[in-house]
């Protein structure tokens, strides 16, 4: 794929995901904002996850079957209605029916975009290209965070709304100039080969390391705003323009690490940088309810973008090195699906315990799945290590005292 196309992918791509990423700072106050409890919100956050789940997997696999640009071209559509629903949600169930909608469009876009990236790049090479990849999300992390304060706090939550459905048409318009190479032939994968390649060691890894990441970061989304509302003493206005600058000071850190994050997992192999960016991430989580100033909550919030830019590259390379071309779909949409069951789980659960307790306790508590990721990544360093052992010493293998 020429550069000028690439670079049309990435524009479509950061077009298709910066809606999502806009409503993290904002949609567990949004949720309240209609009448919901602090459980309905967790589980309003969740539900778009839940949903996404499997819509990414279902549709992963179209994405090898028929091509990876029609299916991207679909979600951007369905988004970009879904988005402009949310200003008529006006209950919690009524939100909550919209976060489904929105979670089944979204399907569509991470599997196909992801695939289609994975289909330009070589094996060793992998860590770079999910890397700038990552970037690309990493910007629409970067935008949607930093709009969504201003434009909710100046104009109201409807006119965000509306912006990232306009948005999101242009996103569209960029898919649709998008070529798919020749390799992206359609070949779905059946699911038991599938199970057997999520099973070696270092899919496992990447799949375990970015559930671990994303079951943190919904509870960071659903009680981070509440945190900050509540304990720092905002009101709410305040909290949101708070909440977006600090969720931006996370966002910008982990876009600038994650292509030097995937340098470093194409040099030295993903499992190291993946596993710094856990213990990273899970330490600034476990200090986050200590602080009861922004620029402490500031420093903390751009520990966790670190984290995170070490992990999404590194996770990514371990999941697609292995893969086939025609595996790319359904093997990129089973990373997005666990990606999005760890918000799924990871926002309800730690509601949960936030409402039984408060909102710092589940935030600490949410810390300790990092130790998850880290034991699979263990487990694959183990492996490697192992098939080193055994190319540098056959003839002690074979012949065993």
């Amino acid at each position: 794929m020429a550069r000028g196309k690439t670079l049309t992918l990435l524009a479509a791509t950061m077009l298709g995901t910066m809606d999502s990423n806009a409503l993290v700072p904002v949609i567990a106050l949004y949720a309240q904002h209609v009448g919901a409890d602090l459980l309905q919100t967790g589980i309003i956050v969740g539900l778009f996850s839940l949903v996404h789940a499997p819509a990414n997997l279902f549709f992963g696999r179209i994405a090898d079957r028929i091509g990876r640009k029609l299916p991207l071209q679909i979600g951007l559509l369905w988004d970009s209605v879904s988005l402009f629903l949310y200003a008529f949600a006006t209950t919690p169930l009524l939100l909550a029916l919209v976060r489904i909608s929105h979670g089944v469009g979204s399907g569509f876009v991470g599997p196909s975009s992801m695939a289609l990236m994975a289909d330009t790049s070589k094996s060793e090479r992998k860590g770079r290209a999910m890397a700038i990849y990552g970037m690309s999300l990493g910007l629409a992390v970067v935008i949607g965070f930093g709009i969504a304060g201003p434009i909710v706090a100046r104009l109201g939550y409807a006119t965000l709304f509306y912006v990232l459905s306009g948005g999101l048409l242009l996103g569209f318009v960029f898919a649709s100039l998008v070529r798919e190479p020749q390799q992206a032939v359609p070949k779905p994968t059946p699911w038991r080969r599938l199970a057997g390649y999520a099973r070696r060691p270092l899919p496992a890894a990447g799949y375990a390391s970015i559930f671990s990441l994303y079951f943190i970061l919904g509870a960071f989304v659903t009680l981070v705003p509440l945190h900050i509302r509540d304990e720092l003493g905002y009101n709410t206005p305040t909290a949101v323009l708070v909440t977006g600058l600090s969720f931006t000071a996370f966002a910008i850190l982990s876009l600038v690490l994650h292509y030097p994050a995937g340098v470093l997992a194409d040099r030295y192999g993903p499992v190291p940088p993946a596993m710094f960016g856990l213990v990273v991430a899970g330490a600034a989580m476990a200090l986050i309810p200590l602080v009861r100033d922004l620029p402490s909550l500031l420093v903390l919030m751009a520990l966790f973008g670190v984290g995170h830019g070490f992990v999404f590259p590194a996770a990514s390379a371990l999941v697609a090195r292995g893969a086939d071309p025609e595996q790319h779909g359904v093997v990129t949409g089973l990373f997005y699906a666990v990606l999005v069951t760890g918000v799924a789980v990871g926002a309800p659960l730690m509601a949960a315990v936030g409402s039984a307790t408060n909102d710092g306790v589940g935030i600490w508590a949410s810390a300790w799945v990092a130790l998850l990721g880290i034991a699979f990544l263990t487990r694959a360093l183990n492996s490697e290590a192992l098939a080193l052992h055994r190319v540098a010493h056959p003839a002690a293998l074979q012949n065993p005292k």
